[in-house]
């Protein structure tokens, strides 16, 4: 909510006590706008050929995703080979389910708390709600607002800024009123950076800006995983039980 918004700006976390570049704004602003991304998603369905860079190990598959707005997010991996169903995800509310068909597994987690699912394949960073935001471009901005949440926004050309702050964490926002997409995401935990998310190579899709390349950056970690859109089909003509979650007997 809004009103948890702060006007001050004290006490920010270490290495982040310089003001945002630009003319500032009300945070609101900026807010409305990452809140009308869920408006301007205006599809449900979408299938894409998708390559993954990650410590020098590729990874390449067909995917299918299902949004539906405003809170669940379904997504199936397929490959190699193409025809394997390799990850299933389902984000509905605050829970996340993750299906591993070849492990015979099923993996439940909060958004509070991804330990279990972050741990899966080495996949810390890859299914926590930021990531979630990086595919959908989607972030549901109110997950972020905590009560004594401070914020600052400002504005620079086509770009808008948004940073917002507690004791602990820093996240920021960029979006570009050209794209209308988010193309930045970056936080800061405890004065440190820990995460970036960049969405770049933007291209029309059906008559939707989409983003062809995603950098995803675990500075903890020391881990970057790069994701390669090469295809990509927004609504297309399928039923749903196309895209249902397919959980192995006796889980």
């Amino acid at each position: 909510m809004l009103c948890l918004f702060l006007p001050a700006i004290a006490g920010c976390a270490a290495g982040m006590q310089k003001r945002l570049p630009g003319m500032a704004v009300p945070p609101e602003e900026v807010v409305e706008a990452l809140k009308r991304l869920d408006d301007h998603l205006n599809t449900d369905k979408q299938i894409f050929r998708v390559r993954l860079l990650d410590k020098g190990r590729t990874f390449s598959g067909d995917g299918a995703l299902v949004y539906r707005s405003p809170d669940t997010l379904q997504m199936s991996i397929y490959g190699p080979p193409f025809t394997t169903l390799w990850m299933q995800l389902l984000s509905r509310g605050d829970s996340i389910t993750v299906v591993l068909p070849k492990d015979n597994r099923v993996v439940r987690a909060m958004r509070s708390d991804t330990r279990e699912i972050a741990e899966l394949a080495n996949s810390r960073g890859l299914t926590d709600g930021e990531f979630l935001g990086g595919v959908t471009g989607v972030y549901q901005i109110e997950r972020f607002l905590h009560p004594g949440t401070e914020a600052e926004a400002a504005a620079e050309g086509q770009i808008l800024r948004l940073r917002l702050l507690d004791d602990q964490t820093v996240c920021e926002f960029v979006y570009d009123k050209g794209l209308e997409a988010v193309v930045r995401f970056v936080r800061y935990r405890k004065g440190r950076l820990s995460r970036e998310i960049i969405r770049s190579d933007f291209e029309e899709v059906q008559g939707m800006k989409r983003p062809r390349k995603t950098v995803y950056r675990d500075y903890l970690a020391d881990r970057e995983i790069t994701v390669l859109v090469g295809k990509e089909e927004i609504n297309p003509d399928l039923e749903d039980s196309s895209f249902e979650i397919i959980l192995p007997e006796g889980s």
